[in-house]
């Protein structure tokens, strides 16, 4: 007995190896996780805070940007009139002058104020007195409080103007500006040209003369957070509207005090005015700090239960697997009166009920051929320790203890469910001479167990004749060609494998093609030779076992190239 508790290395609990491969797999990221997110959680509130703000502005002045157009939209009622242009352009006496006015100018006028959804005030100054005068009293409740006024008047009314004097627009030109009394009341003007389309020439002025308030107020600001500035300056950053600040209190140095504020900037494209918010950097860093804080509690309690986790998970798996250990040390020993006993009704158990039921077995089967001393019975002993495989079953628990120290808990289970089906049909009670139908269902098992270890690296194709698969076989007979696929002739990192079964006269032949390194005739001949020296003793002793089955005239049959694969047929005879 090899005890390997003395074998000369430190030896270190597998439970111990789990729990600490656990806590380091849970600790690091976690530590990680947390360091960046203490170091970064601050700049990437004020960014994420800072990104809001920017929509939220950005979504002001696209309404703000909406109620411009709109009163432009009332500008270009008037500007693009060309009917409207030549009444204005014209001169008219009596009664025409009147009915033009009465008929066309004066509707045309009341329409454009009305265009907007803003109250607006309209005036039509005429560089020529073409035709008469129209205009409304500059009450100071119309200046203060806003209406819908229309007037026509002479250009001689403002020729005085300072503002006027030094109003120098193109043909086509837009103009926001304060204007007269605009400043006073909180107002803004928008100036074009009145134009003769015919002459190309300038023939007046239109001003629109709006509230301040009607563009920027009305709107939900609440998005901008607390203590937030907004102010409209232009193009100079000189102050011209805040709903929050009046003129008297706006400081210009505001704009420069990058350490008091984060200072955001919408520009409009349709008027020269900047809307600009000042967000108090206090309120950004105050929000930043708490969700850190909240991060790293978080993330501290997640270590703390991982942790906890991670110990039971381990003891759990450790106390099964200790029981698999000695009784699969004492099995190889030679010792099949060991068991294994596990309560409840999980994978575990049912692996060692069929770990019990192959160690019963075998053990009946040992003590029938030192009984009988029967060569057909010698033959079967060779088969139960070729099922058995010591060395597929360590590698296939090799796994297991892989997948439980990565805590792949579901592939783990997945493995011991179909290891416990593999044996389970493999044992059969104890039965040689199955259908077809279960040597395939013990090859899928196989299969599915091996696909667990080489994923999507193994593609295999079936091509069975299904009225077959009721005719009687050898136990066991395709496992362990597959087996030395998998063993001997990978060629690339995929290998097909193809299984077929079908008739031939009075044959059922049994398909194992692969498309691997393939064989020389050499070895081939090596394999099937009976000397002492041959090869592949696997393989021999399927061969053997039908033959002594069915005759000398059935067996095993291979075929091979070198870089192409390999084909194997299993004859065996068809009795319906």
């Amino acid at each position: 007995m090899v005890n390997i508790y003395n074998s000369g290395k430190r030896y270190i609990p597998l439970r111990t190896k789990l729990l600490v491969s656990y806590i380091l797999l849970i600790l690091f990221p976690t530590i990680v996780i947390g360091s960046y997110t203490y170091y970064k959680t601050a700049n990437s509130a004020e960014q994420e805070m800072s990104n809001n703000l920017a929509v939220t502005l950005s979504q002001y002045g696209t309404q703000v940007e909406y109620r411009v157009n709109d009163i432009i939209r009332s500008s270009d009622a008037v500007f693009d009139d060309q009917v409207l242009s030549r009444y204005l352009s014209g001169y008219y006496l009596g009664g025409e002058r009147h009915r033009i006015m009465t008929e066309y100018i004066f509707p045309k006028m009341e329409s454009a104020i009305l265009l907007p959804n803003t109250q607006v005030m309209l005036s039509l100054y005429l560089d020529k007195p073409t035709i008469g005068e129209y205009y409304y009293e500059e009450r100071e409740e119309y200046l203060k409080e806003g209406s819908r006024l229309y007037g026509i008047m002479y250009a001689e009314r403002i020729q005085a103007e300072e503002w006027y004097n030094k109003l120098d627009l193109l043909y086509d030109e837009q103009l926001w500006e304060q204007v007269g009394k605009d400043k006073r009341y909180d107002n803004i003007s928008l100036l074009r040209n009145i134009i003769d389309y015919e002459r190309l020439q300038k023939i007046g002025l239109l001003k629109i003369t709006v509230k301040m308030r009607d563009i920027f107020e009305g709107f939900d600001l609440s998005g901008l957070g607390e203590g937030t500035k907004l102010l409209v300056v232009d193009h100079n950053q000189q102050y011209l509207y805040s709903s929050n600040m009046t003129a008297a209190e706006y400081d210009p140095s505001l704009l420069q005090s990058s350490e008091q504020y984060l200072q955001m900037t919408e520009v409009l494209d349709s008027m020269p005015i900047q809307i600009i918010a000042l967000v108090p950097k206090k309120a950004l860093k105050e929000g930043s700090l708490q969700v850190r804080n909240i991060t790293i509690l978080i993330c501290f309690i997640s270590l703390l239960i991982a942790i906890l986790i991670s110990y039971i998970i381990s003891k759990f798996f450790t106390l099964r697997f200790s029981k698999l250990v000695r009784s699969l040390q004492a099995f190889t020993e030679g010792d099949f009166n060991k068991r294994i006993y596990y309560r409840g009704h999980d994978e575990f158990h049912q692996i060692s009920e069929a770990f019990n039921e192959m160690a019963s077995t075998i053990q009946a089967q040992i003590d029938e051929i030192y009984i009988s001393r029967l060569e057909t019975k010698e033959a079967e002993l060779q088969i139960l320790h070729a099922q058995i495989n010591p060395h597929f079953l360590y590698n296939t628990f090799s796994s297991i203890s892989r997948m439980s120290k990565l805590g792949e808990v579901d592939k783990l289970n997945e493995m011991i469910l179909k290891l416990a089906k593999f044996y389970r049909l493999t044992l059969n009670k104890g039965e040689m001479i199955i259908p077809i139908s279960k040597e395939m269902e013990i090859i899928n098992a196989y299969l599915d167990i091996q696909n667990l270890k080489y994923g999507d690296r193994i593609l295999v194709t079936y091509d069975v004749d299904e009225s077959l698969l009721q005719e009687e076989t050898v136990k066991f007979i395709i496992q362990p060609f597959v087996e030395n696929v998998l063993e001997h002739a990978w060629y690339d990192d995929q290998i097909h494998i193809r299984l077929a079964i079908k008739r031939e006269e009075d044959k059922i032949v049994l398909i194992i093609e692969d498309n691997g390194l393939g064989m020389t005739e050499h070895t081939i001949e090596g394999i099937i030779a009976t000397s002492e020296s041959a090869i592949g003793y696997g393989i021999r002793n399927v061969d053997q076992r039908i033959k002594l089955h069915y005759g000398t005239e059935y067996g095993v049959h291979i075929e091979s190239v070198v870089g192409e694969g390999t084909v194997i047929k299993l004859m065996i005879p068809y009795t319906h």
